[in-house]
């Protein structure tokens, strides 16, 4: 069976414009992130990542600029995707769009301000946009429309897991042959009043912590992770396709599964179990170069990290979390993991997880400064709020690209 292989991909993300500038922040380890002070319920700082350039060129379209932020980033990282792919023709392909969101548009003023006035019984005052606004599924249908797209349009929302599990369906769409090419993301912009309130709550947002000691993967003093935003997306084929197209192939989607936890809607799995099983089964007889991980700085999810190294691979593999560097864009991670994947795969190195002192996770081999080597496969952990986990395996590409030509 032909592999599934990515020939374009594209990214906006903070103190990010696009694929270049996220191998830069990277490879040299620098932060995105900032303390904002007054963003907490008492006005306290909290750690974020946002995005403050790099959407200008929507403002003088009056369609695209009234489209939700979390639909704008998502056209943004599909352009330089197809740009990268050279795709222009799509109206010639059997093409399927596949987006995955946690949040939607929902961490947006606009949809806040609705409610708010809904609340108080004013009709009119409703936006006429509010229900596409609403509805997860016009934020991908939005994006196809502006791209060009008519064939299968797809939304999927499984909180930080969405955009790998849109992955994941869109290999089966292109397995099957129902499709030739996907344009597969995610997209998310969640920092707002009500999800920071709702976050503090449970007490996942580190309230008051600097960059020092907030929001940081694999270090036992952080209180929580740092929200973002992001956008990202990946073009993939066919290998047989790609090679025919004479396109450069950048690299492989070996596999993906997920599964979910299964427990309570309030509660939260700390025994890992599912991502233990998850993990062995996507690193059955494998030896990958590392692990790009999905610790992000609360303390019950990066213990499940530290058991997944210690059963699996016995402290050996090295780990790094690039949420160090750009938080957690919800359901954009996933793609966002993949992209820098394929990028320390092309340029071969392993992103650091910046800022921990590896405090608590000592025995784990983790990579706090960028380590030059070749890199053949990495293995992606990724876990959902709602009980998903989803795991990847990237790999370099080995194939003939003479082959079909």
């Amino acid at each position: 069976m032909s592999k599934i292989v990515v020939t374009g991909y594209g990214i906006i993300a903070p103190n990010t414009q696009n694929r270049k500038e996220f191998l830069h922040n990277l490879r040299d380890g620098n932060c995105c992130l900032q303390s904002v002070i007054g963003l907490g319920p008492n006005s306290e700082s909290i750690v974020v990542g946002l995005i403050d350039k790099g959407l200008e060129e929507f403002e003088n379209n009056k369609y695209i600029k009234r489209l939700p932020r979390v639909t704008k980033l998502g056209i943004k990282a599909a352009k330089e995707a197809l740009e990268q792919a050279k795709i222009t023709n799509l109206n010639e392909k059997k093409v399927g769009l596949f987006f995955g969101t946690s949040l939607g548009a929902g961490g947006e003023k606009s949809f806040q301000n609705a409610i708010i006035e809904g609340n108080r019984n004013n009709f009119n005052k409703i936006p006429v946009t509010f229900s596409h606004i609403a509805n997860y599924h016009c934020i991908t249908s939005a994006i196809g429309h502006y791209l060009g797209v008519k064939g299968i349009t797809k939304t999927i929302t499984t909180g930080c897991t969405s955009s790998l599990e849109a992955i994941q369906d869109a290999m089966v769409y292109l397995k099957s042959g129902i499709i030739d090419i996907a344009i597969v993301g995610g997209s998310d912009s969640p920092i707002c009043q009500a999800t920071i309130y709702a976050f503090a709550k449970t007490k996942v947002i580190p309230l008051g912590q600097s960059l020092e000691n907030g929001a940081v993967p694999f270090h036992e003093e952080s209180d929580g992770f740092a929200m973002s935003e992001a956008g990202g997306v990946l073009i993939l084929e066919k290998e047989d396709a790609a090679i025919k197209r004479g396109i450069e192939i950048k690299g492989e989607i070996a596999s993906i599964v997920s599964n979910n936890d299964g427990v309570y809607t309030y509660s939260v799995d700390e025994t890992g179990d599912q991502m233990v099983n998850l993990l062995h089964e996507i690193a059955r007889d494998k030896n990958p170069s590392y692990i790009n991980s999905q610790a992000l700085g609360i303390q019950t999810h990066d213990q499940i990290e530290k058991r997944c190294s210690q059963e699996i691979f016995n402290h050996k593999t090295p780990y790094t979390s690039i949420k160090s560097m750009y938080g957690n864009p919800f359901g954009a991670i996933g793609v966002l993991q993949v992209i820098s994947s394929l990028l320390s795969i092309e340029h071969g190195f392993i992103p650091p997880t910046i800022r921990t002192t590896k405090r608590g996770f000592e025995n784990m081999n983790i990579v706090t400064s960028t380590v030059y080597q070749d890199i053949n496969e990495v293995l992606i952990t990724n876990h959902g709020h709602g009980g998903n986990n989803a795991c990847a395996s990237i790999k370099k590409y080995e194939g003939d690209m003479n082959v079909l030509r």
